[in-house]
């Protein structure tokens, strides 16, 4: 048994107690009132009515009611404390998780930042060289075309022994901007190697 129902119990022994004793006090006062009424005492006749007794089944649902609500108060009160004490905690863990997303967030612009600057300089250096390969292909197309003027002047028996000792990228770069006819006297002037390979390099590059 619970506390509340031993609680209503009491309650209820000490209601019917109560009861019982105004029944027999209303009881000894009615036969009394009686007694003085057949011997013609006034008095019967100016008492004042018995007070209204309270029906034993309201007070009993009243003050087990009454006793009730504190024990359902301070039940609730550590569910209330529990809740209250999850919610801090609950808080607690989303302030840390935030800061960490904070000090994540602040490393990837400080990295990302790094990386934006090492971007800028390779495409800076890019440009460079690129600018600079540039201008080495334009040496070298000139220096080039310059020789290919010279060899092309000269009398193919003379420009012939000179080309044979060049290397054959060189001797290419060379023919290709001079004219076929030119080629075709220098040619056979070389050793037989030496112009099989080149003419070999001219057919692919052709």
């Amino acid at each position: 048994m619970t506390s509340d129902a031993r609680r209503v119990l009491r309650v209820g022994l000490a209601l019917a107690l109560v009861g019982k004793l105004m029944l027999a006090g209303s009881w000894s006062h009615g036969v009394v009132g009686g007694t003085a009424a057949a011997a013609g005492a006034p008095a019967a006749a100016t008492a004042p009515p018995p007070a209204r007794v309270a029906q034993p089944a309201t007070v009993i649902a009243n003050a087990a009611s009454a006793g009730s609500r504190p024990d359902a108060a301070s039940a609730k009160a550590p569910e209330a404390r529990g809740l209250l004490a999850s919610l801090a905690r609950r808080q607690a863990e989303l302030d840390v998780r935030e800061r960490e997303l904070a000090t994540r967030t602040e490393r990837l612009q400080v990295f990302e930042k790094d990386v934006t600057a090492k971007i800028t300089s390779l495409e800076e250096i890019e440009r460079r060289l690129q600018a600079r390969a540039k201008a080495a292909t334009a040496a070298v197309d000139a220096a080039a075309e310059s020789l290919a003027k010279v060899y092309g002047a000269m009398k193919p028996a003379d420009a012939a022994p000179i080309l044979e000792r060049l290397d054959e990228p060189t001797v290419l770069s060379i023919f290709t901007r001079m004219k076929e006819k030119q080629i075709g006297e220098i040619l056979p002037l070389m050793s037989r190697d030496k112009a099989i390979a080149l003419t070999r390099a001219l057919a692919e590059r052709r």
